[in-house]
């Protein structure tokens, strides 16, 4: 592996120290050098290769496409984008197609909880007229209606 520094590459590859130095910038030879004080040396076979697209060296700076700042209209349309879609989000809102989650939560919580304190009072009010019923038909359709009435909670809810 034969080091050799950038005046000699250039005068390897029939180019300029410049030209080698502006395809260094672009990254297409990083990996075949490595800086040495003020000199740049580079791996004679590596950086050959590289420069004639033989081999793909692995960058080992920042993508500079993703340090891009975008144009004004790019940016102004993205602004506009986002600001349709806030105003869509806040119609949504007031005509009541979107609500927030805690409140969902809130009202679930306590349909949840009247179908509960009511299904939980059906022994407390049938329990006497039950221990005096000795039809099994009144006593079924007894607890179906008291079932249906607490479930009737539920849907009012």
């Amino acid at each position: 592996m034969p080091e050799i520094t950038q005046a000699q590459l250039a005068e390897l590859l029939k180019v300029s120290e410049a030209r080698v130095s502006q395809v260094k910038k672009t990254g297409r030879l990083d990996g075949t050098f490595e800086k040495r004080g003020r000199t740049i040396i580079f791996n004679q076979e590596a950086a050959i290769a590289a420069w004639n697209g033989e081999i793909s060296v692995s960058p080992t700076r920042k993508d500079s496409s993703a340090l891009e700042i975008p144009s004004f209209n790019e940016s102004r349309a993205k602004s506009e984008h986002f600001r349709a879609e806030l105003a869509r989000l806040d119609l949504e809102v007031k005509e009541d197609q979107l609500v927030e989650v805690s409140r969902v939560k809130r009202e679930a919580f306590s349909a949840a909880r009247a179908v509960r304190d009511a299904l939980g009072n059906i022994p407390d009010r049938v329990s006497n007229q039950m221990a005096a019923e000795s039809d099994p038909v009144i006593i079924h359709q007894t607890l179906t209606e008291e079932i249906r009435k607490a479930l009737e909670t539920l849907t009012d809810a």
